[in-house]
């Protein structure tokens, strides 16, 4: 049968927190049993964009990565407390409101923090998907409902569309493993992967020009990986680059001068290597075939 799943794009989500206070005005002071019992007003956040910022000035960006339950197929915390733990047929894993009180090691369950221990209801809550809303025929949750520019979305298909939509749109999971999360990311190499962005100039008689005719090339072990044309500024930016994984050469070319090159060695954080100076002299300069 078909499963509801959840798709978080991290291009488009601006951390406007509608999902967060719709998960709040759904949950507050409402019992909707046997799903759940009413969320904590302050502590709580079953569903959450945690802001997340890479790169240093004056090249950095920012993102914000939704976190939430990801109604896993292999869910961590229905092994770790069988019982208390029913996934559903159409993919929603859902907490036993009466198993769950008192069970505070249900807490503990989740690898990924989904899970939260009402102090007022002395109960372990999360995201239950608003299925007591889609169980009335309602089409997506409250917080796919409530974001404005749809960096949620929602879709109730079968797991090999999931699977098929998941390689078409390039979706990740959040945390790795073999969990089979229902919530998935696009876009999420602005969260877990790295850039290198720096500028190129020239002397132009003795001022520092940005040599906005010029193309950028980042290359590994020899290899060239992707070259561009860098911006008005004179700007470049290579982005999607793993972590900790080596040494990369930056070259800048431009017609009528010669060659700049760096070494850039890449770690966890993604590095400004500020301006590339371009050797030579100006008098008319081509523009590129």
């Amino acid at each position: 049968m078909n499963k509801w799943h959840i798709v978080v794009d991290l291009e488009k989500c601006v951390g406007c927190y509608n999902c967060l206070m719709a998960c709040k005005d759904e949950f507050v002071d409402n019992d909707w049993p046997p799903y759940t019992r009413k969320q904590q007003k302050h502590d709580d956040k079953w569903i959450n964009p945690v802001r997340h910022e890479r790169g240093s000035a004056p090249h950095t960006d920012v993102c914000f990565v939704t976190k939430m339950c990801q109604h896993c197929e292999n869910a961590p915390c229905a092994k770790a407390a069988p019982g208390a733990v029913t996934k559903r047929p159409d993919g929603i894993v859902l907490l036993d409101v009466y198993k769950a009180k008192g069970n505070r090691e249900l807490v503990k369950a989740c690898p990924f923090g989904a899970i939260q221990w009402n102090e007022e209801l002395k109960v372990a809550q999360k995201c239950t998907l608003c299925a007591h809303l889609l169980d009335q025929g309602w089409k997506e949750p409250r917080c796919v409902q409530a974001c404005p520019i749809r960096a949620l979305s929602v879709v109730n298909c079968s797991d090999e569309d999931w699977e098929g939509l998941s390689n078409r749109e390039e979706l990740e999971s959040l945390y790795p493993g073999n969990h089979k999360p229902k919530v998935r990311y696009k876009n999420l190499y602005r969260y877990n992967k790295c850039f290198i962005a720096g500028a190129a100039a020239y002397d132009d008689h003795g001022v520092e020009t940005a040599a906005t005719n010029a193309r950028a090339t980042i290359k590994k072990d020899g290899t060239m990986l992707e070259t561009m044309y860098v911006d008005f500024l004179g700007e470049f930016k290579f982005d999607k680059l793993q972590p900790e994984s080596g040494v990369y050469t930056i070259e800048v070319d431009m017609p009528g001068f010669k060659r700049a090159v760096k070494e850039v060695e890449l770690g966890r954080e993604s590095p400004d290597i500020g301006v590339m100076i371009i050797p030579g002299t100006t008098l008319i300069i081509p523009q590129f075939q």
